[in-house]
């Protein structure tokens, strides 16, 4: 961790919106001053630390102890650690960590954006958990990630809004997450897409059929998505034929393409209890347990998917996660006296309880 005043005067004077120029003004200096200072061509006399730091609204301390300027390997490192900790010692663990680091290096921009949306993953498996406490949750990380846009920095931008929209999401603050989507740029053409023309033409045959791949991969989950969600306003509707017919679609792509079925099943099961046809609702289940059990992401054998690599290969926490999503759902309610569900619970605690190292070093 190196000290850059440069980085730390640049970052502090985009918080509050200034320009060079009006930081200049600010502290009676020039503007190629403040340029120098922020491109570390000079450093700042030090008479001047203390109306520099008045200016940005900060410390004479906070310039010369501001950790914005972790290196990547630190931010990967303490990431990698936090992940860990959620998967082995729970959410609390995890979460505790996390709130250590982000006050330890209040500042650092990397940090709160990789940190901040971890708590997801792991939040499933803390079951007492209330409305207010996930709110609670989701309003401190949408915190951090306002902070993320308003540092300005490039890198984190885009990403920064997308996860933020979902927050605001899950906060019903609609309006927020819309003028956030406002706020992206409107792309016509996904340039992933006509890559792998490219670099066929190269005779890069190997990196066309690679992004390809990709790209269906990609692009099939959220076909799947907007399908569950056709089903689900057609739910709403009352309309179970069409609900159904969607998720059989849903099913049959799904497993043509051999990956994960999870939405699928889940919408499959919900219409069945909806009937009241509980045979059919618990073979479904029994069809998404064995899934679960069999779950991989190993493509090797995939004629459509082969050259595609997860970025993690061990899928036991998301088998986890999956158990346990079924045994909390309140839809599930209307099975839970029938004996094949009973032997499906045991089946799935089994898989909750295993220890898991999806995530570990």
């Amino acid at each position: 961790m190196n000290l850059d005043m440069g980085k730390v005067i640049t970052a502090k004077r985009k918080e509050k919106s200034w320009t060079q120029e009006q930081l200049a003004q600010a502290v009676g200096v020039s503007t190629p001053a403040v340029s120098k200072w922020e491109t570390g061509a000079t450093y700042p006399d030090i008479t001047l630390l203390p109306p520099i730091a008045r200016a940005l609204n900060t410390t004479v301390d906070e310039l010369f102890s501001y950790q914005n300027e972790l290196s990547d390997d630190d931010v990967s490192g303490f990431t990698q650690k936090a992940t860990s900790l959620y998967e082995a010692e729970g959410f609390d663990a995890g979460w505790k960590y996390c709130q250590k680091l982000l006050q330890e290096f209040p500042n650092s921009i990397p940090l709160k954006f990789y940190l901040g949306n971890l708590f997801q993953s792991f939040m499933i498996m803390k079951i007492d958990l209330g409305k207010e406490d996930i709110q609670s949750y989701y309003r401190q990380a949408a915190i951090l990630y306002e902070e993320v846009l308003l540092s300005g920095y490039p890198k984190f931008t885009y990403h920064a809004t997308l996860i933020l929209v979902g927050f605001y999401t899950m906060l019903n603050e609609l309006d927020r997450a819309e003028e956030l989507l406002d706020s992206l740029p409107k792309l016509k053409t996904d340039p992933d897409f006509l890559y792998p023309s490219i670099y066929a033409l190269r005779g890069k045959n190997e990196e066309a059929m690679k992004l390809t791949q990709e790209n269906i991969r990609r692009y099939v989950s959220r076909v799947s998505q907007g399908l569950s969600l056709l089903g689900a306003f057609a739910r709403e509707q009352e309309d179970m034929d069409k609900a159904c017919t969607l998720a059989q679609i849903n099913l049959e792509i799904t497993k043509l393409l051999g990956i994960s079925r999870e939405i699928a099943y889940a919408d499959m099961i919900k219409i069945m209890v909806a009937r009241g046809d509980k045979e059919a609702a618990l073979t479904y289940l029994e069809e998404y347990t064995q899934h679960i059990l069999e779950l991989s992401y190993d493509y090797a054998k995939s004629p459509v998917f082969n050259r595609v690599t997860e970025k993690f290969q061990d899928p036991s926490y998301v088998k986890k996660v999956l158990a346990q999503t079924i045994l909390i759902d309140k839809e599930y309610a209307p099975l839970k006296e029938e004996l094949r569900y009973l032997q499906i619970v045991h089946q799935l605690r089994e898989v909750i309880e295993t220890q898991t190292h999806t995530f570990r070093e």
